[in-house]
């Protein structure tokens, strides 16, 4: 194995950012395909899922309606007898004597056993009960009942003037149901009495509930009837009862919670007896195969992105084992223990990356020896530098031996002008090593500058200057002044015929920046020009490299909005102004 190059920095290595970025990549694609496989399929199996539950609900809705039918088929059958229609229309004492009574009992027992619905064996017993409170009673099961006073109940709660199958329960006896109807003669449509059946509730809804899951249940409620297949479901169809009514007989599907676990409900009204059907499937019993399916799907992820993360190790491995073998060499080639990259002899990338590498050494080899060579020039530079130092200070004495002379000869003008030219070049050598002076000092400059260019030209010029005290100590850029006031006098003032004026004025504004403006009165410009393509020549080379360079100094100092401004009416009004941000501090 090659060394690796490690910073002070701990960062990871490129092996293991491609070995976590694959195996993240894959794990990602692969969880996004067991999300959307999920959805899909529980979306699939929902939909599979209503359509067996209503199915299922339409089953037990057509097993009650054929009871319901066999129940109601019934009455007829007993109607047809006639002795029992005798008794209905005309009940006379000698009708219901106890023989007679008998007789009529038996004929119900008759016609009862041999209909259809004996072989059900969820019948208890049959009621006839006339107008007249003769009640006729028939059991049709072992279970015996006290019939004077359900005949009495089942009168109280009967609803006389209801025309279609009655179907209630006695608040004392919620074990049985009782479907009925009210009897009327056939000839003058008088009412006669009422037929009620007594069915055994727990065996009625078991019926209607055969091929039922056991898992699943049923429920069949009105305002004053539950019925359950499974006993143990009372406080979830409770809850159904509370949520769904569902209107006529359209089908209600819905998701809901009873009792921390989640059903599917299917449920339908039946209008023709009053009690509303459910059908209630446990959803997580529908989801089993799902959920078992996703399991073996989970498994065979975990495997895909094992295997996918030890082909992320051997790609890492691939790609980064030839970037070793590259560092090591470079570490080589550092220490001086060789002075090229040798050819990878890998991938052809890597082969450009080593000839591209050796290519920058040999320019770095020229460069150094060019660099060196520079550097040897530098000395140079920098002994013939200190042997000129002198140079200035030799001008200075020789400036003050002048000046000296002159005042022996008491000649005030020359010693003015010998003194003005000492401090401009003082002045000058000292700027070079300062990037910013107070404006107090620079105006002393420039009045020596004035001062020396009054002289030349014999009072030719006069200048007034206005700034405010409380700016004279604010720091500016070093001869930023000075240029202005040169091209004003050389260029505006110098060219006009008669007396010229020259004025400098520092104005604050907003508390925060001050603008300086040199304005003269000679002969300005016919075009404003742009101060970046201001053209030189042999005579004003040295004024236009100065204002040139001036502009690009407050520019690159301050922004583009310190740009210097020039105005111009000719003959009559040339200004040039700039504005800076007050004590704005430069560092360079």
């Amino acid at each position: 194995m090659y060394p690796h190059i490690f910073s002070k920095e701990k960062r990871p290595s490129l092996r293991s950012f491609i070995t976590v970025t694959v195996a993240l990549i894959v794990t990602v694609v692969l969880l996004c395909s067991t999300f959307f496989y999920y959805n899909r399929t529980s979306s699939l199996l929902r939909g599979s899922s209503q359509e067996s539950i209503i199915r299922q609900l339409n089953q037990v809705n057509e097993t009650i309606t054929v009871q319901i039918d066999s129940i109601d088929s019934l009455i007829p059958l007993f109607m047809s007898n006639n002795l029992i229609s005798d008794v209905l229309e005309n009940p006379q004492p000698e009708n219901t004597s106890t023989n007679n009574r008998f007789q009529i009992e038996r004929q119900m027992s008759y016609i009862y056993c041999s209909s259809p619905l004996s072989s059900k064996n969820f019948t208890n017993s049959i009621y006839i009960i006339c107008d007249d409170d003769t009640v006729f009673h028939t059991y049709t099961s072992g279970n015996l009942e006290a019939t004077a006073e359900k005949s009495l109940e089942i009168q109280e709660y009967a609803d006389k003037e209801d025309s279609r199958l009655m179907c209630f329960t006695l608040p004392s006896d919620k074990n049985n149901i009782y479907f009925g109807r009210n009897l009327y003669n056939s000839n003058t449509g008088q009412h006669m009495g009422m037929m009620m059946l007594n069915i055994d509730l727990d065996k009625w809804i078991r019926y209607c509930a055969r091929g039922l899951d056991p898992a699943w249940f049923i429920s069949l409620y009105s305002s004053h009837i539950n019925m359950l297949s499974n006993p143990d479901m009372k406080s979830q169809s409770e809850e159904i009862q509370e949520h769904i009514a569902p209107q006529s007989n359209n089908v209600s599907f819905q998701e809901m919670k009873l009792k921390d676990a989640s059903y599917y409900v299917a449920a339908q009204r039946l209008e023709e007896i009053g009690l509303t059907s459910a059908v209630a499937a446990p959803k997580e019993l529908l989801l089993r195969d799902l959920n078992a399916t996703l399991k073996s799907y989970l498994l065979l992820l975990a495997a895909t992105i094992i295997i996918a993360l030890f082909a992320a190790i051997i790609i890492s491995q691939a790609v980064t084992r030839p970037i070793n073998r590259m560092v090591f060499h470079i570490n080589e080639i550092s220490r001086g223990k060789q002075s090229t990259l040798p050819a990878m002899k890998m991938y052809r990338e890597f082969d450009v990356w080593a000839d591209a590498f050796n290519q920058m050494l040999k320019q770095l080899d020229i460069y150094y020896n060019d660099n060196f060579q520079k550097q040897l020039l530098l000395k140079n530079a920098e002994i013939q530098a200190l042997q000129s130092q002198m140079d200035p200070h030799f001008m200075f004495n020789v400036l003050n031996t002048i000046a000296w002379k002159a005042q022996m000869i008491d000649n005030e003008e020359i010693y003015q002008m010998v003194i003005s030219l000492g401090e401009l070049l003082k002045m000058n050598t000292i700027s070079k090593e300062q990037a910013f002076v107070p404006l107090e000092k620079e105006m002393e400059y420039v009045r020596f500058y004035i001062y020396l260019q009054q002289m030349r030209f014999e009072d030719k010029i006069s200048c007034t200057i206005q700034i405010p005290n409380h700016l004279l100590h604010c720091p500016i850029p070093c001869f930023c002044i000075q240029p202005l006031v040169e091209n004003s006098i050389v260029h505006g003032l110098e060219p006009k015929k008669g007396r010229g004026k020259l004025a400098i004025q520092v104005i604050e504004k907003d508390n925060s920046r001050m603008e300086i403006c040199i304005a003269d009165n000679g002969v300005g410009f016919s075009e404003i020009p742009d101060v970046r393509n201001i053209p030189s020549s042999a005579e004003d080379s040295h004024t236009h490299i100065g204002l040139r360079n001036l502009d690009k100094r407050l520019e690159l100092i301050f922004g583009e909005e310190a740009r210097l401004r020039i105005s111009s009416t000719p003959n009559v009004c040339t200004s040039i102004s700039f504005t800076i941000p007050i004590n704005k501090e430069e560092t360079l």
